[in-house]
C-alpha cells in the first residue's frame, strides 16, 4: 500500500473541512448528482438493514436480534441491487453503502441513484462521516440528532473528478479496503485463539493441575472430567459465603448527581464511578444475568477488594479461610453454567444454582501454585491481546485516512491492470514449489543448516501461508517430512538457481541464474513474501533440533484442526507429538514442549488446519 504521487496542479475547494483539490475536479450539491428514489414495496420482499461497516444487505443475511420491528410497515420503500444507501440516523457513523439485494425498508433509509459512479459517492460520504464532517454541521445537541435525511444530503457538497477517476479511485479502495479488511480479520481471529489459548490453560490448571505426570480419577463432573486423584470434589457453597444481601441498584439517572472515585460494578464489571460504597471488603462478583452468561464474550469473574458498590445483576462471594481468592476466581472463570443457567431469552444464574455448582479443589498450596502459574501466563496473555487490539486501532484509523486522503485528491491512485489466472497443474504446482524453496534459501543465506533445516521451513511455509501444493508430510522423528523433497532439489539444480552440494550436512549454492529465478519468484509470491520472512526469521536461528520441534508441534496442531478440533489444548498437542509421532519425541521433557509452544503463539506461529493430514511412515509404507 504504497502513497501515490499526489496531482501537480491544486486549486482551493472552498469547503473548510477539504482544503485544496486537484484542479481539474468539480464540485456540485448532491441535488445535482443524486436522484431520490421512492420505489414500491413487493408482498414477497425480505427486510433490508444498513450497517456501520457499510454493508447494506438483507437483514437475515448477518442477525435477526437487535433491531426494533415496527408493528406497521408505514412509509416502508422497495430497494434494489446497485442503489446508493445513507441511513438517515446511522450515516454519521458509516451506515453508507451499496445494497446487494431486493427488499424494502423503513423511510429512515435515503435510497438514491446517480449519472456518477456511485461507489466513489459512496467512498466520498463514508470519508465525511469518517471525519465527523457530518457531526460538525450537526445542529443538534444530541449524538442521535445527526439527521441526514434528503434535504441535507441535497445540498451538501460533492467532489467530482472525471468518470475515469471516480471508477479508479472505486475499484483501487475496493481493492486497498479488502486487503485491510483481511488483516483486521486476522487480527480479530489472533485475538480470539489468544482468548482461547487463555481459556484452555485456565481450565487445564484449574482441573488437572500442574504435574502431567500425577495420577487422575473420575470426578463425577461433566464439565470437569479427571481430576488428579488427591483432589477434594466439592461445592461452591462449602468455599465461599454468598453476599448478595449487601446489592443494591442505582439507577444511571442518580449515578450522574453521585460522580466519584468507587467502582460501581455490574454483571460485566465496573461500569461507573461513584461517590458511595455499599462494599469494604475483598470479595468475588460473578455474573448473574445477561448474554455473556452463555456467550462468554467478556470475562464473568471479577476480584474487587476494599470500597465498590455492586448493583443486583452480579453476585457477591466471599471466599472462605483455606482457600486461594485467585485459585477460586480461575476456576469459577472456567466453569460451565449451561445446565445452571434459567431463561432462553434472558439468561439468569440465580443464587441457588450458583451456590450448588459443583467444583474441584486441591490443598491450599497447590491452589496457590496454580495461582501464580496462571497469573504469569495470563498477564502474558493478555499483553498479546492487548498490543491486537492498539494494531486493529491502528488499521482502522489507517483505512478511514486512506479513503478521505483518496476522495478528496490528497493521494492520487495508480493504474488498475487486468490479472489473469493460471491453472495449477501439478507440474506448474512443482515447479513453484522450487520458487519458494529458491526463496527460502535465500532468506537462510549462510547459515542453511542442511536439509533438515529447509524441510522445517518448507512445511512452516506451506502450512501457514496456504500453500497449495498438496504435499503428504510423513511423521519423521526430525519433524513432518517431505518425500518429494529431492525432486524439487533437481529443479533448483535443472534451472541453474542453486546447485546441491552432497556433503553433511547438504549445502546449497546459488547458481548462475539465482537472479532470474528469484525475480520468477517476486513476480509469484510477491503477495506472501513479507510473512514468508517472518517465518524463516523466527526458524532461522534455531538450532536444526529447535527448528524440528516448532515444525512437529505445527504439524500436529494443524492435524487436530483437520479433524475438526478447531481449538486443542497445549496439554493435548503435545502428548499427540509425545505419544503418537516417533517414539524418539518422548524423550524430550513436556516442559520443553511447552515452552516451545508458547513461543509458537507469541510469534504467531498458529496453524489454520490447511493441508493434508501428516501421516506416520508405517501408516505410508502400508499404503504401498
Amino acid at each position: 500500500m504504497t502513497p501515490a504521487k499526489g496531482y501537480t496542479e491544486m486549486k482551493d475547494s472552498g469547503i473548510e473541512w477539504i482544503s485544496e483539490i486537484p484542479a481539474h475536479w468539480g464540485i456540485l450539491r448532491g441535488k445535482n448528482l443524486l436522484r431520490l428514489l421512492e420505489r414500491p414495496v413487493k408482498p414477497d420482499d425480505d427486510v433490508i438493514t444498513c450497517f456501520r461497516d457499510g454493508e447494506v444487505t438483507l437483514r437475515k443475511n448477518r442477525r435477526e436480534e437487535g433491531f426494533t420491528n415496527s408493528l406497521k410497515e408505514i412509509g416502508y420503500q422497495g430497494i434494489e441491487p446497485g442503489d446508493l444507501i445513507v441511513h438517515g440516523m446511522d450515516g454519521f457513523a458509516g451506515s453508507i453503502g451499496i445494497s446487494d439485494s431486493r427488499g424494502k425498508a423503513s423511510p429512515v433509509l435515503n435510497v438514491m441513484d446517480s449519472n456518477q459512479n456511485k461507489r466513489y459517492l459512496m467512498y466520498y460520504l463514508r470519508a465525511m462521516a469518517y471525519k465527523d464532517v457530518f457531526m460538525a454541521l450537526s445542529t443538534g445537541i444530541r449524538v442521535r440528532s445527526c439527521d441526514l435525511r434528503w434535504n441535507k444530503l441535497s445540498v451538501f457538497p460533492f467532489l467530482i473528478p472525471t468518470s475515469h477517476e471516480q471508477s479508479a479511485i472505486a475499484t483501487y479502495l475496493d481493492t486497498q479496503c479488502a486487503k485491510i479488511d483481511e488483516i483486521i480479520a486476522q487480527a480479530q481471529a489472533s485475538i480470539e485463539d489468544y482468548k482461547q489459548w487463555k481459556a484452555s490453560i485456565i481450565y487445564e490448571a484449574v482441573t488437572k493441575g500442574l504435574d502431567p505426570n500425577v495420577e487422575m480419577k473420575d470426578s463425577g463432573i461433566e464439565w470437569i472430567g479427571k481430576i488428579p486423584v488427591h483432589w477434594a470434589i466439592s461445592r461452591i457453597k462449602n468455599i465461599a459465603t454468598n453476599l448478595d444481601y449487601l446489592r443494591e441498584p442505582i439507577s444511571a439517572e442518580n449515578r450522574e448527581n453521585k460522580l466519584g472515585l468507587y467502582d460501581y460494578y455490574g454483571a460485566s464489571g465496573v461500569i461507573d464511578k461513584i461517590d458511595d460504597y455499599n462494599v469494604d471488603d475483598t470479595a468475588l462478583l460473578i455474573g448473574e444475568d445477561g448474554a455473556n452468561l452463555r456467550m462468554r464474550n467478556l470475562p464473568l469473574v471479577y476480584r474487587a477488594s476494599g470500597k465498590f458498590w455492586v448493583n443486583n445483576h452480579a453476585h457477591i462471594l466471599k471466599v472462605k479461610p483455606g482457600c486461594s481468592y485467585g485459585y477460586v476466581a480461575y476456576l469459577l472463570e472456567a466453569g460451565d453454567y449451561n445446565v445452571y443457567i434459567t431463561g432462553s431469552a434472558q439468561p439468569k444464574l440465580s443464587q441457588f444454582n450458583l451456590m450448588r455448582f459443583p467444583i474441584v479443589i486441591p490443598d491450599l498450596k497447590e491452589q496457590v501454585q496454580i495461582e501464580k502459574y496462571l497469573d504469569k501466563w495470563c498477564l502474558q496473555i493478555d499483553t498479546l491481546i492487548a498490543e491486537k487490539e492498539d494494531f486493529l486501532i491502528d488499521l482502522a484509523s489507517y483505512k478511514k485516512s486512506l479513503i478521505y486522503e483518496v476522495v478528496t485528491g490528497k493521494r492520487r491512485v495508480p493504474n488498475t491492470s487486468e490479472t489473469t489466472i493460471a491453472i495449477l497443474t501439478p507440474e506448474i504446482l512443482r515447479y513453484r514449489k522450487a520458487l519458494l524453496m529458491l526463496r527460502v534459501l535465500d532468506l537462510l543465506g549462510d547459515d542453511t543448516r542442511g536439509r533438515i533445516q529447509l524441510q522445517k521451513c518448507m512445511f512452516a511455509a506451506e502450512c501457514l501461508l496456504n500453500m497449495p501444493f498438496h504435499t503428504q508430510f510423513i511423521r519423521y522423528k526430525q519433524g513432518p517430512y517431505d518425500l518429494e523433497l529431492l525432486n524439487i532439489e533437481e529443479i533448483l539444480n535443472k534451472e541453474g538457481w542453486y546447485t546441491v552440494l552432497n556433503g553433511s550436512p547438504v549445502t546449497y549454492q546459488k547458481g548462475e541464474q539465482f537472479e532470474e529465478g528469484l525475480k520468477k519468484y517476486m513476480s509469484a509470491f510477491s503477495d506472501v513474501d513479507l510473512k514468508l520472512e517472518k517465518i524463516v526469521g523466527f526458524l532461522k536461528p534455531m538450532k536444526t533440533t529447535q527448528a524440528g520441534r516448532v515444525a512437529t508441534l505445527l504439524a500436529a496442531w494443524n492435524d487436530f484442526i483437520i479433524d475438526g478440533r478447531s481449538h486443542p489444548t497445549d496439554r493435548e498437542i503435545i502428548n499427540e507429538v509425545m505419544s503418537n509421532w516417533t517414539p524418539n519425541k518422548a524423550n524430550t521433557q513436556y516442559s520443553t514442549w511447552q515452552d516451545t509452544l508458547t513461543k509458537m503463539r507469541k510469534n504467531r506461529f498458529i496453524p489454520s488446519g490447511f493441508g493434508i493430514h501428516t501421516l506416520k511412515k508405517e501408516v505410508l509404507l502400508q499404503g504401498e
